[in-house]
């Protein structure tokens, strides 16, 4: 994660530019149950804060299984990704029974920041986007939705 010295330090911040990086408070989180874990905070970054159905987010993670057993998996990764997150679980929001939805008011994620220089394009905000770039996108995953 780049932040100048004079920007206040995020609560949260999420790099997927190159391996996966989640911080609180400045502080690596590493107590990861399993990679599913940060692959759902992925997928819910990506989605830049829009609902996205508990159906589709199941049958993204684990394509492989009955859609029933996806949905039990899910319910347990993301109990145990709001545990990871503590105080900063309350992102992780449920506008709906079979919706899901990730706040990132206050929060930085490289993705969104590297997307929102691209678009400005002048000089100052291409170099804040090179500067943001640590490698190809979620690059230690290998899974199918990566490539879509």
């Amino acid at each position: 994660m780049l932040l100048t010295a004079t920007e206040p330090q995020p609560k949260l911040a999420i790099s997927l530019l190159g391996p996966i990086d989640i911080r609180i408070h400045g502080k690596p989180v590493d107590r990861l149950h399993s990679r599913k874990e940060p692959w759902l905070l992925s997928l819910l970054v990506l989605r830049q804060q829009r609902e996205v159905t508990r159906d589709w987010l199941a049958s993204v993670l684990w394509p492989e299984n009955p859609q029933s057993q996806s949905l039990a998996y899910l319910r347990r990764t993301l109990y145990l990704l709001k545990q990871t997150l503590g105080e900063e679980a309350v992102r992780l929001q449920s506008p709906t029974a079979r919706t899901l939805r990730l706040d990132l008011s206050g929060a930085f994620a490289d993705v969104i920041a590297f997307d929102a220089a691209a678009v400005r394009s002048d000089a100052d905000s291409l170099e804040s986007a090179v500067a943001l770039y640590r490698g190809s996108l979620l690059e230690d995953c290998e899974e199918e939705w990566i490539f879509q």
